[in-house]
């Protein structure tokens, strides 16, 4: 099974983790060179860590065939109510 596609705000946190990462490769000072390498380093870490978690969530069949009998018996009731 595959898991969800990643959100755009998740799309955006990868971004700003390259674009910090390349900053780091700048002739800057150290200390901004560092600052930038453990942002990025920390926006890595929470990236995998949302996606491992959807990754970790599954959708199982009985539960998805138990929703569709769910949807059918409130729209026989929803009939039987207009009648």
């Amino acid at each position: 099974m595959t898991a969800p596609p990643m959100r755009p705000w998740q799309n955006l946190l990868a971004l700003l983790a390259t674009i910090l990462a390349a900053g780091a490769l700048l002739p800057l000072p150290t200390t901004v060179r560092l600052v930038c390498v453990g942002t990025a380093v920390g926006l890595i870490v929470l990236v995998l860590t949302l996606r491992l978690r959807a990754h970790r969530t599954r959708r199982e069949r009985e539960r998805i065939d138990d929703v569709y009998g769910r949807i059918e018996r409130i729209r026989s009731e929803r009939g039987r109510r207009r009648r």
